[in-house]
């Protein structure tokens, strides 16, 4: 009999113990004083489990996974005459981790990186990290759209539209913040962070 779903969950449990840990100390005692060896005493792992999970001590703090575009829903993207920008900030999808698992350390990671400029700068940086991407893929659909238009203007019309877009995400890790700074569990549902967004854009009409 396999043993692999076992292992897959004490990974699991692990990696959110590590987070949780991180995120805690972070809390407690600033970004700046905290080491991978707090962490792994908090956690209750070692060192080398804990580079098993991550791979820096930033991680930790703000979860293993960065930002990436939907395959699916690139492709779909590709091919769709709907609302440009709306479906492009769908396109971004924010892998949660443990976070799904518990809403409250959603929160409690949104205090710590919103109170210290480093951890906001690294967070953006993985944004930025798909950015080319993105744009990539809206200048794609643009061009599908709009074949006679010249090639160069179409790029310059998907690097606005993506730069749009990074602000809409700062927009919404601001937003993230300040509910969590209320005691409020963060809005994070794609379908939340899309009507709001469908609600402004309608607004520029």
């Amino acid at each position: 009999m396999s043993t692999s779903p076992p292992r897959r969950r004490d990974a699991i449990e692990k990696s959110a113990a590590i987070e949780r840990a991180a995120v805690d100390l972070v809390l407690d005692h600033g970004y700046d004083d905290v080491t991978v060896d707090m962490i792994c005493a908090r956690a209750g792992v070692s060192q080398r489990t804990f580079f098993n999970h991550f791979g820096t001590k930033d991680a930790a703090f703000l979860g293993a996974e960065g930002p990436s575009l939907d395959e699916r829903a690139v492709r779909a993207f590709i091919v769709s005459s709907g609302p440009l920008l709306l479906e492009a900030a769908q396109l971004i999808r924010i892998d949660p981790g443990a976070m799904a698992a518990d809403p409250q350390l959603m929160a409690r990671r949104i205090r710590a990186v919103a109170g210290n400029p480093i951890l906001v700068a690294r967070q953006m940086e993985r944004f930025t990290a798909i950015e080319h991407e993105l744009t990539e893929v809206i200048h794609l659909r643009l061009r599908t759209q709009h074949p006679d238009d010249p090639d160069e203007a179409l790029l310059e019309d998907a690097e606005i539209i993506t730069h749009i877009l990074a602000g809409v995400m700062r927009y919404i890790a601001q937003s993230w913040a300040a509910q969590a700074e209320r005691g409020e569990t963060p809005q994070v549902a794609p379908a939340t962070i899309a009507e709001k967004l469908t609600r402004a854009v309608r607004r520029l009409s």
